[in-house]
C-alpha cells in the first residue's frame, strides 16, 4: 500500500514537471497569492539592504555618503581579526550557537517522541499548549521575568538562601553561569515551537508501519527506533541544517536584554559588538565589515552542513 502511494505520488511529479512554468502558476495560483507577501518582505528587508555591503569596504559617513565616502579596501576586515574584543565576541557566538543547536534541538525531539507516545489526547494537547506559549513572548518580556525571578535583590532564590543564612547569588552576573543560562531560557522559550514540526512529522508516517511492526512482536521502544525516528529522519536532517546556517544569528535579542558588562567575558556575541560599536562608537564601517564576516560564516555552515548531511544521511535541503 504505501509503495503504491510513493508510486502514483513520483508519477504525479513527473507529469507536473513536464508542464510549462505558466501553467503550473496559473494551475497553484492561489498558492502563489499566498506566498506573495512573504516575498515582497523578503525583498524588501532582506535583500534590499544588502546594498548596505559596500560600506564595509568604505570609511562611511552619513554627510559624503554612499557614492561619496573613501574607498578603503579590506582595511576593516584586517582590523577585525587583530580585534581582541572581536575575536572574544567570535569565540562566545560560535559556543553559544552550537551549544543552542545541540541542546534546543534533541532537547524539542525527544519532546516530540515522548508526547507521541502519550494516549491521552486531552493531556497531550494541553502540554503541547503551554510548550508553545513562550514562544509568542518576545524576548523583552522574558528577559525581565528572568531579571526578576533571579535577582539577589528580590528574586525567589532569595527567601531560599536565607533559610540557610547566606546571601542570594547573583546568576546573571556570573561570567561562569551566563552561558547555561542562555541555554536553558532558549530551551524553555522555543521548545514548543521545534516540537509541532516533529509531531506534524510524526503524524505523516504511515499507521501501516506500526501495524507492521506490532505484529512482528516490536514493543514500544522498538517502533520508535525502527519506525518513528526513521520515518522522521529526513525532517530531522532538514531542520538540522536550516539551524546550523543561521545558529551564528541567533540570539541577539536574548543577550542583548540579558546581559551585562560583568558577563562579556563569556556573554557578548558579534551581534551585541556590532551594536555597540555602530551605535556608541559610529563605526558604521567596522560594524558592516563584522556583520559580512558573520553573514559569510553562517553561509559557509549551511553549505559544509548541507554536503555532509547528504554524503552521510542521504537528505539535505537542495
Amino acid at each position: 500500500m504505501a509503495l503504491r502511494k510513493k508510486q502514483n505520488r513520483d508519477a504525479a511529479a513527473v507529469v507536473l514537471q513536464k508542464k510549462p512554468l505558466w501553467k503550473r502558476i496559473v494551475e497553484y495560483r492561489y498558492f502563489y497569492l499566498m506566498f506573495l507577501p512573504v516575498f515582497i518582505w523578503y525583498i524588501m528587508f532582506q535583500y534590499a539592504p544588502i546594498y548596505g555591503i559596500i560600506m564595509a569596504f568604505q570609511d562611511f559617513s552619513y554627510a559624503k555618503g554612499f557614492s561619496d565616502s573613501a574607498w578603503v579596501g579590506f582595511k576593516h576586515f584586517a582590523a577585525l581579526f587583530r580585534d581582541e574584543y572581536f575575536l572574544r565576541a567570535f569565540r562566545n557566538t560560535i559556543i553559544i550557537a552550537l551549544c543552542r543547536v545541540g541542546f534546543c534541538c534533541t532537547f524539542e525531539l525527544l519532546i516530540a517522541l515522548l508526547l507521541n507516545e502519550v494516549r491521552a489526547r486531552l493531556f497531550r494537547k494541553t502540554v503541547q499548549t503551554v510548550l508553545y506559549i513562550p514562544h509568542f513572548l518576545s524576548w523583552v518580556i522574558v528577559a525581565s521575568v528572568f531579571l526578576t525571578l533571579l535577582s539577589p535583590e528580590r528574586g525567589v532564590l532569595k527567601p531560599l538562601f536565607e533559610m540557610f543564612g547566606k546571601p542570594a547569588p547573583a546568576l546573571l552576573m556570573d561570567p561562569d553561569l551566563f552561558r547555561p543560562l542562555l541555554i536553558l531560557t532558549a530551551m524553555w522559550k522555543e521548545a514548543g515551537f521545534g516540537t509541532i514540526m516533529y509531531i506534524a512529522a510524526i503524524s505523516g508516517i504511515d499507521p501501516t508501519l506500526y501495524e507492521a511492526a506490532r505484529i512482528d512482536g516490536a514493543g514500544r521502544w522498538q517502533q520508535l527506533w525502527h519506525v518513528t525516528i526513521p520515518g522522521i529522519k529526513s525532517t530531522i536532517v532538514v531542520l538540522l541544517i536550516l539551524n546550523l546556517g543561521q545558529c551564528l544569528k541567533w540570539g541577539f535579542d536574548q543577550v542583548y536584554n540579558l546581559y551585562n558588562r560583568l558577563v562579556f567575558d563569556t556573554g557578548d556575541i558579534v551581534d551585541t559588538f556590532i551594536v555597540r560599536t555602530a551605535m556608541a562608537d559610529s563605526r558604521f564601517s567596522y560594524a558592516a565589515a563584522a556583520g559580512l564576516v558573520m553573514s559569510l560564516m553562517c553561509m559557509t555552515i549551511l553549505l559544509i552542513a548541507n554536503k555532509v548531511m547528504k554524503k552521510v544521511t542521504g537528505h539535505s535541503i537542495y
